[in-house]
């Protein structure tokens, strides 16, 4: 099974060392040379691996010192490749805490239904997550999985908090690709009180169909995500 480009695994690679703080604000790396004899790849791989840490703002290169670590900034959440939230968020998985509110097996609503190409009757894993930093609510995320998918699903817990995991691990699934709308929504309802916001108060919406390398559709995702965590999107020419 691929694990993308190779630029990206060494991307991935110094990102979760930056996260894990392994390597720390201030840390110079090791020159692109001796990175690409590292990882076994060309000086031209290891320099478009860098060019997107630096994008992401983990990164400063220095022309004729290096490249170092950049100093922390406000949490964001980026959304240019999938993956699990704490991902995401640029967070080793220990920072970002998962609190399983929902897992039941449940006919979904029309809408999911159809994205998930569920005939009528049919049923579906519901989860709802609340997502915490430390001691503060960030994030909650509904999930809706066909069921006759991962059977399981509906009633063990989560590898690591992680539905991507879970489902690459126990059932062999992966999600490569994914279409989402972003949207301003009031918090309403359990939605605030789990957050803990005022009624009314905006958050960032996200809704997500996500797909397998075959086209077949694994999940429908609705998050909502406090208005601190702005959502960062790399955009190329």
């Amino acid at each position: 099974m691929s694990a993308g480009p190779i630029y990206q695994v060494i991307n991935r690679d110094i990102a979760d060392q930056i996260s894990s703080g392994s390597l720390q604000a201030g840390d110079r790396l090791d020159s692109e040379l001796k990175l690409a004899e590292r990882y076994g790849v060309s000086r031209m791989t290891v320099r478009q691996a860098l060019g997107e840490l630096e994008s992401d703002g983990l990164v400063v290169r220095r022309h004729g010192s290096g490249t170092y670590v950049s100093e922390p900034r406000s949490l964001q959440r980026r959304v240019n490749h999938l993956g699990s939230f704490h991902e995401e968020m640029g967070l080793d998985s220990k920072a970002v805490k998962t609190r399983l509110i929902t897992q039941e097996v449940a006919v979904p609503p029309e809408a999911v239904a159809a994205d998930l190409r569920l005939t009528a009757g049919q049923t579906a894993t519901h989860l709802v997550r609340l997502r915490m930093l430390g001691k503060q609510a960030i994030a909650v995320q509904e999930s809706w999985i066909p069921y006759l998918l991962v059977p399981g699903l509906a009633r063990d817990g989560l590898t690591e908090g992680s539905l991507y995991k879970t489902l690459q691990e126990r059932a062999g699934v992966e999600i490569r690709w994914a279409e989402q709308a972003v949207t301003a929504a009031p918090a309403v309802g359990d939605i605030a009180e789990l957050l803990r916001l005022p009624e009314g108060s905006p958050v960032i919406s996200i809704r997500r169909v996500s797909f397998s390398a075959g086209n077949d559709p694994i999940e429908v995702a609705q998050s909502h995500t406090l208005p601190s965590l702005p959502l960062i999107v790399r955009l190329d020419r």
